[in-house]
């Protein structure tokens, strides 16, 4: 049974596939948080977790006794309160170009987490409608993927992190790029790679690749 979280303790409560919380769970993995991990049930969130977050959504984290639960806040002071290694530029415009990546992958109208929430939960019709506006997205910024190492930087930061979430789900989703997509497939094989990408997935993501 949960219990409220320890305030001296950094607490993620996160979906064991949803989105969202992978890109958290990889960005603490990453930096080496030491961390308490709850994967729960959205629709059953315990009523001690209801109490400090009354919109009812995850991730979730607690520390310091703060209470956080939207994404883009929550990747931010994750980068702030654990600066090592950095995510963001500390160059005022570089930070802004990331934050404006952010909103459009994750948070825009017909963004690409939205496309894919939608190929997963919609209609037939809009599910396939979806996958090749998510498709043809992707192969649109084939140029960018292959121009440096990370997503349009020589080091990663939170954007490969809210794209490694969504590319490791491709698969699941029923979306293949082919050879027009070959540097998004290899950006992303880069991307998995990594030790801390291998210790954010759940069980249950482990079986989507």
């Amino acid at each position: 049974m949960l219990t409220k979280p320890n305030p001296s303790s950094t607490t993620l409560y996160s979906s064991a596939n949803e989105i969202e919380s992978h890109v958290v769970r990889f960005i603490m993995a990453e930096k080496n948080i030491e961390k308490d991990i709850f994967n729960i049930d959205i629709n059953k969130m315990p009523e001690e977790i209801l109490e400090l977050n009354p919109c009812q959504s995850l991730p979730t984290l607690f520390d310091r006794g703060i209470v956080l639960y939207d994404l883009s806040v929550i990747m931010e002071y994750l980068d702030e309160r654990f600066p090592f290694p950095p995510l963001l530029p500390v160059d005022p415009i570089e930070k802004s170009e990331k934050r404006l990546m952010i909103f459009r992958f994750t948070r825009s109208a017909g963004c690409w987490f939205e496309l894919a929430n939608t190929i997963e939960t919609g209609s037939k019709k809009d599910a396939e409608e979806a996958r090749k506006i998510l498709k043809s997205n992707l192969i649109e910024l084939v140029p960018l993927f292959a121009y440096k190492p990370f997503f349009k930087s020589e080091d990663m930061t939170v954007v490969d992190a809210c794209l490694a979430a969504l590319l490791w789900r491709l698969k699941k989703l029923g979306v293949e790029l082919g050879t027009p997509g070959k540097a998004v497939t290899d950006y992303a094989k880069r991307i998995f790679s990594r030790a801390s990408f291998k210790e954010s997935l759940t069980d249950c993501e482990k079986e989507y690749n």
